[in-house]
């Protein structure tokens, strides 16, 4: 959504309790603005779809049965988290770290997704970081068959980054999706990650055996 500078003329007594809202919440002054003239119109803002996506996601997890991640979210951030451990020893923590994008950056990403172990151990280290491997060459070749851009990773000791895209309709354009699809899609991208993660790393398959059992969603 583009945005264009604006000269309003406000009453101080507006521009002080904007200001004080704005420092509660987290944001500043500009940008509490759009979003209460947004909603007043009932426009859909980037940041108000983040805010939608980040909603649903904590509501899927936090009403699922397993109980097996704990999530958190702040309004108006464009980050959340994820926690959950491994049944490894002293149960290391594992972070989901979920970013979405206002809007997609020049090669198409929309957002990005950051997997992090809290681990000392080289042992387990050395574990995840097959599986990592295992997983990247996994999610490429199925993204291959799909004739779908294959995913930007970053990889350091102990975490993982990847881009996020959107589905992208017949003509190459991004496909419309609601904030609950976005949600839906990103739960169960995680839910199917960490299930071959939690498989591989805890010596129940081999890391290529896990991804390859446990795929059956696409990427993305």
């Amino acid at each position: 959504m583009k945005k264009s500078l604006y000269s309003l003329t406000l009453s101080d007594e507006v521009v002080a309790r904007i200001d004080r809202l704005a420092v509660r919440e987290r944001t500043n002054r500009s940008a509490l603005v759009n979003r209460i003239l947004a909603e007043y119109c009932s426009l859909m803002t980037p940041e108000k779809r983040i805010e939608s996506v980040f909603a649903a996601v904590e509501r899927a997890f936090s009403e699922g049965s397993d109980g097996e991640f704990a999530p958190f979210f702040t309004p108006n951030a464009p980050t959340m988290f994820l926690k959950t451990s491994l049944e490894y020893r002293y149960r290391p923590t594992v972070r989901y770290d979920l970013r979405l994008y206002p809007a997609p950056t020049e090669d198409g990403a929309s957002g990005e997704l950051t997997v992090t172990f809290r681990t000392q151990s080289s042992e387990l280290l050395a574990r995840i970081e097959a599986f990592f491997r295992a997983w990247i060459v996994e999610e490429s070749r199925r993204c291959a068959e799909e004739h779908l851009p294959a995913p930007v990773y970053m990889l350091a000791p102990g975490r993982l980054t990847k881009s996020l895209r959107p589905r992208l309709s017949p003509n190459g354009e991004p496909a419309p999706a609601d904030p609950e699809e976005i949600a839906g899609r990103i739960t169960a991208y995680v839910r199917l990650f960490d299930r071959a993660m939690k498989a591989a790393v805890c010596g129940k398959r081999t890391p290529a055996e896990a991804c390859r059992a446990v795929w059956e969603t696409p990427a993305v």
